[in-house]
């Protein structure tokens, strides 16, 4: 997953962009060309080009600053001051059949006018969109508009979607995954159908192979939140136990580890709302996890002195949890275990397995 960053704003009223300067360049440029018939193809594909490296958590920022920079605002850019209604429809409607027939010979052109300010053109850009999404902000620029708030753009995106989604590259999809599982929840007006077709995406094999490589090797940021919410189906269960093994990121092993040895899969679903006293208006914010249960085949006792091993304490508080879940079926080997976890230089651990020697006892 890539950071976003700030860069100096080159085209508009805003001091920062979210929009590399090269990036913002491309769209101006192709923002320019567009006023000549046709379009110039290089500029287009330099545009394409320019958001390859664009991670896909910078859109709902980027989207604006592209139809800013590109002047694609309402489908009018007026070259005469006037304040006549009839000649603004009129330039409205001349600009707009343009830019239709712009996209009948190069549909490529789409890529930029799904950001367009009108839903005619966005809804034309992704009927007339006959290439796969080359990166990862592409792809998740047609998932935003499987959301958009006029109907005709969320069908036409839905067919688009469902076209070429099973092709696109597992690693484009992969990649746009760290941004759009957590966004998911946010999406309000799409439908099932296309929520479907992104899921569907998501938990191709091919995808979910490049997932659990870099759910493997990664060293910093929202890894275990992303895994925890991949889980909602079993397609990525026989990762897990590689996953447990040999991941970096402690929390990536400790969601693992949960997961295998409790045989159930959890996942944060939102918040609600405790009282601490309703007399004085005091309550408390309190998370909310679904379930579902995982058969995968594990040796919980081998995979639990794997646990109780780890460097991290974040992993071995799960082989403690692990055991006190399995205190009444306890064996020989669990106790020592616990006897080892008995003197954790974590506390946390302690007080666990404390109570599971209580119990126990």
């Amino acid at each position: 997953m890539s950071a976003k960053s700030d860069y100096p704003d080159l085209f508009t009223y805003r001091k920062r962009s979210i929009l590399p300067e090269h990036t913002q360049k491309a769209v101006y440029d192709l923002g320019q060309s567009i006023q000549k018939i046709p379009p110039d193809m290089t500029t287009i594909l330099a545009y394409r080009t320019s958001l390859q490296n664009m991670p896909a958590s910078s859109l709902p920022r980027a989207s604006a600053e592209i139809r800013e920079i590109a002047g694609i605002y309402n489908g009018y850019q007026p070259h005469h001051s006037t304040n006549l209604v009839s000649k603004f429809f009129r330039g409205l409607k001349g600009h707009l059949n343009s830019l239709s027939a712009q996209l009948k010979s190069t549909p490529d052109l789409g890529w930029l006018l799904l950001f367009h300010g009108n839903g005619y053109l966005r809804q034309a850009a992704l009927e007339n969109l006959a290439a796969d999404p080359l990166s990862e902000f592409e792809f998740s620029a047609v998932v935003y508009r499987l959301n958009d708030w006029v109907e005709n753009v969320r069908l036409a995106a839905t067919k688009y979607a469902a076209r070429h989604f099973p092709s696109t590259n597992p690693e484009v999809i992969g990649q746009s995954s760290f941004f759009l599982l957590s966004q998911a929840r946010q999406l309000s007006r799409w439908n099932k159908e296309g929520q479907t077709v992104l899921e569907e995406a998501i938990y191709r094999p091919d995808v979910l192979v490049f997932l659990s490589e870099q759910f493997s090797k990664a060293r910093s940021g929202r890894f275990g939140h992303t895994l925890q919410q991949l889980l909602r189906r079993p397609d990525f269960d026989p990762h897990l136990h590689y996953l447990a093994c040999n991941a970096t990121l402690p929390s990536v092993r400790a969601i693992s580890m949960d997961a295998l040895l409790n045989e159930r899969a959890r996942w944060f679903v939102g918040y609600r709302k405790e009282w601490v006293d309703k007399v004085y208006g005091i309550s408390r914010r309190i998370a909310e996890f679904d379930y579902r249960p995982i058969d995968t085949a594990v040796d919980f006792e081998t995979l639990i002195q794997i646990a109780a091993s780890d460097r991290s304490a974040q992993v071995r508080k799960v082989a403690a949890d692990s055991l006190i879940a399995k205190r009444q079926e306890a064996s020989d080997l669990l106790d020592k275990i616990a006897q080892k976890l008995q003197s954790d230089k974590n506390q946390s651990v302690r007080t666990r397995i404390d109570y599971y020697l209580h119990k126990r006892d």
